[in-house]
Protein backbone atom coordinates (compact mmCIF):
# COMPACT_ATOMS: atom_id res chain seq x y z
CA UNK A 1 0.00 0.00 0.00
CA UNK A 2 2.52 2.61 0.56
CA UNK A 3 4.05 2.19 -3.11
CA UNK A 4 0.86 3.61 -3.90
CA UNK A 5 0.02 6.35 -1.15
CA UNK A 6 3.23 7.12 0.26
CA UNK A 7 5.40 6.93 3.09
CA UNK A 8 4.19 10.09 4.19
CA UNK A 9 2.40 10.56 8.10
CA UNK A 10 -1.04 11.44 7.38
CA UNK A 11 -2.05 13.03 10.83
CA UNK A 12 -5.41 15.22 10.30
CA UNK A 13 -9.19 14.26 9.81
CA UNK A 14 -9.24 15.21 6.36
CA UNK A 15 -5.55 13.33 5.81
CA UNK A 16 -7.16 10.12 7.12
CA UNK A 17 -10.55 10.89 5.07
CA UNK A 18 -8.70 11.13 2.07
CA UNK A 19 -6.74 7.73 2.83
CA UNK A 20 -9.79 5.92 3.48
CA UNK A 21 -11.11 7.00 -0.05
CA UNK A 22 -8.37 5.45 -1.87
CA UNK A 23 -8.22 2.52 -0.02
CA UNK A 24 -12.06 2.07 -0.78
CA UNK A 25 -11.38 2.52 -4.36
CA UNK A 26 -8.47 0.87 -4.77
CA UNK A 27 -10.04 -2.59 -2.37
CA UNK A 28 -12.98 -2.52 -5.63
CA UNK A 29 -10.54 -1.64 -8.38
CA UNK A 30 -7.68 -4.39 -7.58
CA UNK A 31 -10.31 -6.87 -6.53
CA UNK A 32 -12.77 -6.96 -8.99
CA UNK A 33 -10.63 -5.51 -12.00
CA UNK A 34 -7.46 -6.45 -11.74
CA UNK A 35 -6.56 -10.39 -12.98
CA UNK A 36 -3.45 -11.95 -11.37
CA UNK A 37 -1.73 -14.78 -12.42
CA UNK A 38 -0.66 -17.29 -9.12
CA UNK A 39 2.36 -19.76 -9.61
CA UNK A 40 0.98 -23.52 -9.89
CA UNK A 41 4.93 -24.75 -9.76
CA UNK A 42 8.26 -23.94 -9.42
CA UNK A 43 10.70 -25.78 -11.00
CA UNK A 44 15.25 -25.60 -10.44
CA UNK A 45 17.42 -26.37 -13.47
CA UNK A 46 20.83 -25.23 -11.76
CA UNK A 47 20.60 -21.61 -10.58
CA UNK A 48 17.29 -20.49 -13.03
CA UNK A 49 14.37 -21.16 -11.63
CA UNK A 50 11.11 -21.87 -13.96
CA UNK A 51 7.72 -21.05 -12.63
CA UNK A 52 4.30 -22.11 -14.53
CA UNK A 53 1.47 -19.94 -13.70
CA UNK A 54 -2.12 -20.08 -13.86
CA UNK A 55 -4.56 -18.28 -16.23
CA UNK A 56 -5.02 -14.80 -14.87
CA UNK A 57 -8.45 -14.12 -12.61
CA UNK A 58 -9.31 -11.55 -10.18
CA UNK A 59 -9.43 -12.25 -6.72
CA UNK A 60 -13.56 -12.08 -7.03
CA UNK A 61 -13.55 -15.07 -9.66
CA UNK A 62 -11.22 -17.25 -7.86
CA UNK A 63 -13.40 -16.94 -4.77
CA UNK A 64 -16.13 -18.03 -7.42
CA UNK A 65 -14.16 -20.78 -8.47
CA UNK A 66 -12.97 -22.01 -5.23
CA UNK A 67 -16.83 -22.03 -4.03
CA UNK A 68 -16.71 -20.12 -1.03
CA UNK A 69 -19.80 -18.00 -2.45
CA UNK A 70 -22.85 -19.57 -2.06
CA UNK A 71 -24.82 -19.31 -5.47
CA UNK A 72 -27.44 -16.82 -4.95
CA UNK A 73 -24.36 -14.35 -3.21
CA UNK A 74 -22.55 -15.13 -6.46
CA UNK A 75 -25.06 -14.10 -8.61
CA UNK A 76 -25.40 -10.71 -7.02
CA UNK A 77 -21.71 -10.38 -6.66
CA UNK A 78 -21.41 -11.12 -10.49
CA UNK A 79 -24.13 -8.27 -11.22
CA UNK A 80 -21.97 -5.78 -9.14
CA UNK A 81 -19.00 -6.70 -10.70
CA UNK A 82 -20.61 -6.29 -14.03
CA UNK A 83 -22.07 -2.66 -12.94
CA UNK A 84 -18.26 -1.79 -12.64
CA UNK A 85 -16.27 0.32 -15.13
CA UNK A 86 -12.49 -0.26 -14.27
CA UNK A 87 -11.94 2.72 -16.75
CA UNK A 88 -13.11 5.15 -14.67
CA UNK A 89 -12.46 3.49 -11.67
CA UNK A 90 -8.31 4.00 -12.52
CA UNK A 91 -9.30 7.06 -13.44
CA UNK A 92 -10.85 8.01 -9.69
CA UNK A 93 -7.78 6.44 -8.14
CA UNK A 94 -5.07 8.67 -10.80
CA UNK A 95 -7.36 11.56 -9.40
CA UNK A 96 -7.79 10.95 -5.88
CA UNK A 97 -3.56 10.16 -6.00
CA UNK A 98 -2.36 13.32 -8.21
CA UNK A 99 -4.64 15.69 -5.16
CA UNK A 100 -3.57 14.05 -2.52
CA UNK A 101 -4.17 15.76 0.98
CA UNK A 102 -2.30 18.67 1.85
CA UNK A 103 0.50 18.98 4.83
CA UNK A 104 1.20 15.38 4.38
CA UNK A 105 4.79 14.77 5.97
CA UNK A 106 6.61 13.32 3.08
CA UNK A 107 9.14 10.79 4.39
CA UNK A 108 11.62 8.79 1.91
CA UNK A 109 10.49 5.46 1.76
CA UNK A 110 13.66 3.11 3.04
CA UNK A 111 16.97 2.60 1.62
CA UNK A 112 18.94 -0.15 2.32
CA UNK A 113 22.62 1.01 3.41
CA UNK A 114 25.37 1.12 1.64
CA UNK A 115 27.66 -1.67 -0.18
CA UNK A 116 30.33 -2.41 1.83
CA UNK A 117 33.39 -1.79 0.01
CA UNK A 118 35.93 -4.30 -0.49
CA UNK A 119 39.77 -3.44 0.44
CA UNK A 120 42.51 -5.00 -0.25
CA UNK A 121 43.09 -6.94 2.65
CA UNK A 122 40.50 -8.88 2.00
CA UNK A 123 41.09 -12.13 -0.39
CA UNK A 124 39.49 -11.85 -3.70
CA UNK A 125 39.31 -15.08 -6.15
CA UNK A 126 42.60 -14.73 -8.30
CA UNK A 127 44.53 -13.07 -5.96
CA UNK A 128 47.57 -14.42 -4.22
Amino acid sequence: MRDIVGYGRYDTQEQVAWLNTVYARLDVYANACLPLRKVVSKKREGSHVHKKYDVARTPLQRAFDAGVVCADEQERWERWAESLNPLQLHRQLTTLLAQGPEGVNLATPPTPGPMPVLTDAVATPGSP
